[in-house]
C-alpha cells in the first residue's frame, strides 16, 4: 500500500496527530500494551491437582477409614494423598510467563511527532496513526509502515526467524508478500541495528504481529500431555475393576451374614490392595530421573511429562539454522578466472587450505587469488574477533564469512586496512544490492572494490579478469558467470559477485546510484551455513527409530532442499513446500499431503503452527523447534515445544517443555532416546504394581469364595504398597538399557502403559501370585485344624503376608528385564536395586521379628519350617520366568 493511502486511511499526515485526536484513539484502540490474562489462584491450582482418579479412591478410602475407626490408616493415606498433589504444583504459570517474556519486548519511551513537533512519550499511550522516529539501538513500539529510511536496517530474527539484519525500504508492495518480505515494514518487538528513518503507526497493542501471538497463547489451552491421559485411562480402569471386585465381596459377604463394619472393612481392603498408592510418585520419580539423564545430554526439561512425550515423539518440525547448521556462515566455493576453487574448514575459526583439482594452492603465489582474498576482506563491515582461542564475528554473518575465508589465505582485515584505508563508501542497501569502498593504496593509486548480488555485480563491469587477464566483458561471459551462479544456488550456496577498478584521481568518489562504474569483474563466492556433523548421524537414528524429520525454515527453496539433502532429511524426489503455496492449499487437500512433505520453505509464524495442527490431527505426536517469538504458538500447540537455549528468546522458553542447552538438532534424538528408556522403565514399574495389586485383590476374592478369613488387613496392604513396592519400584525406575531402543518403531501415539502384551504378562505372574499365596493361607489354617472365623488367628494371616511379599520381591528380579534372564543381565548391574533389594528383605524380617510390630500389623514370627514354604512357593515365580525367557523372551514384549 502506498505511503499516502495509509496515511488518508490512518487519517494522518506528516505532522503527526494532535493530542486530542491521540487521546480519543487512545480510549478506541486501548493500550499500546500485550494483555494479561487473569491468573488462577493458588489454592485454586493446588486443589485441581487431585482431580484424578486415583486420588478420588484415596479420598474414597480415607472416608471409610474414619467411619470404621481405623485413624492410623486414614492418616497415613492423607500423608499419600498431599504428597502427590504437591507434586503436580511447580509448571502451572508457564502461560502468564510467557505473555510477561512478550510484555519485555516493548520499549518504555517512544519518539513521535505530534502537531508538528517530535515528543517522547510513554509507549503504552502511542495509538494508529501516530508518526514515529526510529534510531539506531531502538525497540520497534509497535507495527510501524515507514515512510523515510536512510539505511534503516532492523533484526526481526525473533518473528521471521532469520538471523541477519533486514535493510529497510519505503516503496510499496504487493498486496500479499509475506511478512519476511515485507521491506517497508518494522514490527513491534524487533530491533533497528542500523541506520534511521520514520513511519506511521498501523497496528498497536494486541493488534500488532507480536500481540496476535500473544492471543494464540493465551487461547492454546493446557492440553493434556499423552503420558497424562494415559495415566488418567489406567486409574479409571483401575477404579473400575476394584470396585467391581469390592462389590462382588461385598454380596458374598452379605449372603454370608457377615456383620455391616465387616462387610465395610472388606471393601476398603479391597480397593487399598487393588489401586496403587504410589502409582502416581514413582510416575513422576521416573520422569525425575530422566530429566537428570537428559540435562546430562544437554536437554533441559521444563515440563516432567515431556520426558514420556519426547519418547513417543513420530514427528520431528526443526529449524534450520543453528539447529541443523552452525549458524556461521563459511565460504566453500571461489569461481575466480574461469576456475572453481575449493574452501575448507568450517566455521568462523580461519583454518582451511584452497584447493583447484584437488591440488592445494598457495594464495601468496597466486596473485589472482590474492586479490580477490583482498576484496573480499576490504569491502566489508564485520571483523573476525577472538578470546580465548575461540573465534567468532563481530558484524553480519555473510560478511563475516568472506572476513574468515580472507584471514585463512592470509588476508589480515586489520592490517590490510592500515595499510590501504578507506577514504570513500557505498554501503549495502538492499535496492542498490551490492556495497563499494574506496582503499588509498599510494597517493596516485586508489582501488575501488565492490560487492553484491551476481547480476548487478556483472551489470556494472565493463570487463572480466579471466585466464590471468583482464578482457572486455561478452554477452557469453557473462551468461557464463551467471550459470555457475545458478549452479552454486542450486547446492544451496548464498553467492555473492565481486569486482575491483584501480583509479588514480586523488579526488575520486563514487556514484551512489551506480554503486562504481567500469569495473572489473573478480569472481563469485558461494557460501553455506554448514550442518553439523552430529546431525548427520543424528538423523539416520531417526529414520531407524521410525520417526520423521520435517525442516520449516524461512529460507529459499533451493536453499532449503540443498540442505535437507546434505543431512539426509530428503531425497531429490521428496516435496518442497512454500508458505505462499500452503496458503492455497485448503486445509483438508493438506492434511492429505502433510506427511509427504519433509521441507517447508519461505514460512511465517501462521505456517508453523498450521503444520503442527495438521500433523497432530493425522496421529503424529509432534516435536517442534523454535528460538523467536515467532515460534511460540507451534510450541505450544506441539505435544513437545523444543526451544533453543543459546539462540532462543525468553517467551520461546517459557513456551518450551523443553530446552536445548546447546542448540544441536542431535541432543533432540538423545533426548528421545532416554525418552523412550524411560517409557520402558515407567511399563516396568507399572508391570511390577499392577501385578501385585491385581494378585491381592483376587486374592481376597478366593478366600471368600472358599469361605476363608480374610487374608489382609489395611495396615498390612498399605505396608505392601507402600513399603514393599515402595523401595523396588523406585529401583527398577533407574534400570538400565539393555538394548538400542532407538531401533524400535515409535509407539503407536494412542497405545496405553498397559498394551496387551502387558496385560497378558500381568495375567500370567498374577496367577502364579493368586494360586501360590492362597494356597499357603488355605493350608496353613488346615493344618491349625480352624473353621471359619472372621478375626483372629494370626499365624495363618502371617504366612500369607509373608507369602505375597517374597512374591513381590522375586518377581521384582523378573521384571528387571522382561526378555532377558536375570542372570544375563547381572544381578547387581543396577547398584540402587540390589541396595533397595536387601533394604526391603530387612525390613520385612523386621516386621515379622521386632515385638513392636505385632500388635500394630497383628502378625506373629515364623519358624524356619514357614519359611521354607515361603521361599519355595514364593521363588517359583522367578523360576517359572527364567524357563519361559529362554523358550519364548518375547512373548510379551512383541504383542501391542
Amino acid at each position: 500500500m502506498a505511503i499516502e493511502e495509509v496515511m488518508k486511511i490512518l487519517e494522518t499526515s506528516p505532522q503527526g496527530l494532535t493530542r486530542e485526536e491521540a487521546s480519543r484513539r487512545r480510549e478506541l484502540y486501548g493500550p499500546n500494551k500485550v494483555q494479561e490474562v487473569r491468573r488462577r489462584s493458588p489454592l485454586k491450582l493446588f486443589l485441581e491437582q487431585f482431580r484424578n482418579a486415583l486420588n478420588y479412591i484415596l479420598i474414597l478410602a480415607v472416608v471409610i477409614s474414619m467411619v470404621l475407626g481405623d485413624t492410623l490408616d486414614a492418616m497415613i493415606i492423607i500423608v499419600i494423598l498431599l504428597f502427590n498433589a504437591t507434586l503436580g504444583f511447580v509448571q502451572e504459570y508457564r502461560s502468564e510467563k510467557a505473555l510477561e517474556a512478550l510484555k519485555e519486548l516493548s520499549a518504555p519511551k517512544t519518539l513521535v511527532v505530534r502537531e508538528g513537533k517530535e515528543r517522547e512519550i510513554r509507549t503504552e499511550e502511542l495509538v494508529p496513526g501516530d508518526l514515529v522516529i526510529l534510531n539506531t539501538g531502538d525497540k520497534v513500539p509497535a507495527d510501524i509502515r515507514l515512510i523515510t529510511s536512510i539505511r534503516l536496517r532492523a533484526l526481526e530474527s525473533i518473528l521471521t526467524g532469520e538471523s541477519g539484519s533486514e535493510e529497510k525500504v519505503t516503496g510499496e508492495l504487493p498486496e500479499y508478500t509475506p511478512l519476511v518480505d515485507r521491506l517497508n515494514m518494522v514490527y513491534s518487538g524487533t530491533v533497528i541495528t542500523g541506520g534511521k528513518g520514520s513511519g506511521i503507526v498501523v497496528a498497536t497493542g494486541m493488534n500488532t504481529e507480536v500481540g496476535k501471538i500473544a492471543k494464540e497463547i493465551s487461547v492454546a489451552g493446557e492440553e493434556k500431555t499423552p503420558l497424562q491421559k494415559k495415566i488418567s485411562r489406567l486409574a479409571i480402569y483401575l477404579a473400575v475393576i476394584a470396585f467391581i471386585l469390592a462389590s462382588i465381596q461385598a454380596s458374598l459377604a452379605f449372603v454370608r451374614g457377615i456383620p455391616a463394619s465387616d462387610i465395610l472393612l472388606l471393601a476398603l481392603v479391597s480397593v487399598i490392595h487393588f489401586i496403587p498408592e504410589g502409582l502416581i510418585a514413582v510416575v513422576t520419580i521416573v520422569l525425575v530421573i530422566g530429566v537428570r539423564i537428559m540435562a546430562k545430554r544437554n536437554a533441559i526439561i521444563r515440563n516432567l511429562q515431556a520426558v514420556e512425550t519426547l519418547g513417543s515423539a513420530t514427528v520431528i518440525c526443526t529449524d534450520k539454522t543453528g539447529t541443523l547448521t552452525k549458524n556461521q556462515m563459511t565460504v566453500r566455493v571461489i569461481y575466480l578466472n574461469g576456475e572453481v576453487i575449493e574452501v575448507t574448514g568450517e566455521g568462523y575459526t580461519p583454518v582451511g587450505e584452497f584447493r583447484k583439482n584437488g591440488a592445494v594452492i598457495n594464495p601468496e603465489e597466486n596473485p589472482n587469488l590474492k586479490l580477490f582474498l583482498k576484496a573480499m576482506a576490504l569491502c566489508n563491515d564485520a571483523r573476525l574477533a577472538s578470546e580465548n582461542g575461540r573465534y567468532s564475528i563481530v558484524g553480519d554473518p555473510t560478511e563475516g564469512a568472506l572476513v574468515v575465508a580472507a584471514a585463512k589465505g592470509g588476508i589480515n582485515k586489520e592490517k590490510e586496512e592500515k595499510e590501504n584505508p578507506r577514504i570513500d563508501e557505498i554501503p549495502f542497501e538492499s535496492e542498490l544490492a551490492c556495497m563499494a569502498t574506496v582503499h588509498e593504496f599510494t597517493e596516485e593509486e586508489k582501488y575501488v572494490y565492490a560487492k553484491g548480488s551476481p547480476e548487478r555485480m556483472i551489470n556494472l563491469c565493463n570487463e572480466i579478469y579471466i585466464m590471468d587477464q583482464v578482457v572486455p566483458i561478452t554477452d557469453e561471459l557473462r551468461k557464463q558467470v551467471l550459470e555457475v551462479s545458478h549452479e552454486f544456488a542450486s547446492k544451496g550456496y548464498r553467492v555473492l559477485g565481486l569486482s575491483y577498478r584501480v583509479v588514480g584521481s586523488s579526488k575520486y568518489r563514487l556514484a551512489r546510484e551506480e554503486c562504481g562504474k567500469d569495473l572489473v569483474f573478480l569472481g563469485l563466492v558461494g557460501m553455506v551455513d554448514p550442518p553439523r556433523k552430529e546431525v548427520i548421524e543424528a538423523i539416520e537414528k531417526c529414520k531407524t527409530a521410525g520417526i520423521k524429520v520435517v525442516m520449516i525454515t524461512g529460507d529459499h527453496r533451493e536453499t532449503a532442499r540443498a540442505i535437507a539433502q546434505e543431512v539426509g532429511i530428503m531425497t531429490k524426489k521428496d516435496l518442497v513446500l512454500e508458505g505462499r503455496e500452503l496458503d492455497n492449499i485448503p486445509e483438508e487437500e493438506f492434511e492429505k499431503i502433510v506427511d509427504s512433505v519433509k521441507v517447508y520453505a519461505r514460512n511465517e509464524p501462521r505456517h508453523k503452527l498450521r503444520i503442527v495442527k495438521a500433523l497432530k490431527k493425522k496421529g503424529h505426536i509432534v516435536a517442534m523447534t523454535g528460538d523467536g517469538v515467532n515460534d511460540a504458538p507451534a510450541l505450544k500447540e506441539a505435544d513437545i515445544g523444543i526451544a533453543m537455549g543459546v539462540t532462543g528468546t525468553q517467551l520461546a522458553k517459557e513456551t518450551s517443555n523443553m530446552v536445548l542447552a546447546d542448540d544441536n538438532f542431535a541432543s533432540i534424538v538423545a533426548a528421545i532416546e532416554e525418552g523412550r528408556t524411560s517409557f520402558n522403565n515407567l511399563r516396568r514399574v507399572v508391570l511390577y504394581l499392577i501385578t501385585t495389586s491385581i494378585a491381592g485383590g483376587f486374592i481376597l476374592l478366593s478366600s471368600l469364595l472358599l469361605g476363608l478369613p480374610i487374608p489382609f488387613l489395611p495396615l498390612q496392604i498399605l505396608w505392601i504398597n507402600l513399603v514393599t513396592d515402595g523401595i523396588c519400584d523406585k529401583t527398577l525406575a533407574i534400570e538400565p538399557r539393555y538394548r538400542d531402543v532407538l531401533r524400535d518403531p515409535p509407539r503407536p501415539p494412542k497405545e496405553n502403559i498397559v498394551n496387551r502384551g502387558v496385560i497378558y504378562q500381568i495375567a500370567y505372574l498374577s496367577i502364579i501370585m493368586i494360586i501360590g499365596t492362597v494356597c499357603v493361607y488355605y493350608f496353613s489354617l488346615q493344618s491349625l485344624g480352624l473353621s471359619y472365623i472372621w478375626r483372629g488367628y494370626e499365624e495363618p494371616r502371617t504366612m500369607a503376608f509373608a507369602t505375597i511379599i517374597f512374591f513381590q520381591l522375586f518377581n521384582a528380579l523378573n521384571i528387571r528385564s522382561r526378555e532377558n534372564s536375570i542372570f544375563k543381565i547381572g544381578l547387581f548391574k543396577n547398584k540402587y536395586f540390589a541396595v533397595g533389594f536387601f533394604f526391603s528383605l530387612i525390613l520385612n524380617f523386621s516386621i515379622v521379628y521386632v515385638p513392636f510390630f505385632h500388635q500394630l500389623f497383628e502378625i506373629t514370627p515364623l519358624n524356619i519350617y514357614d519359611w521354607l514354604i515361603v521361599f519355595l512357593v514364593s521363588s517359583s515365580i522367578l523360576i517359572i520366568e527364567e524357563i519361559r525367557k529362554k523358550i519364548a523372551p518375547k512373548l510379551f514384549t512383541k504383542t501391542r
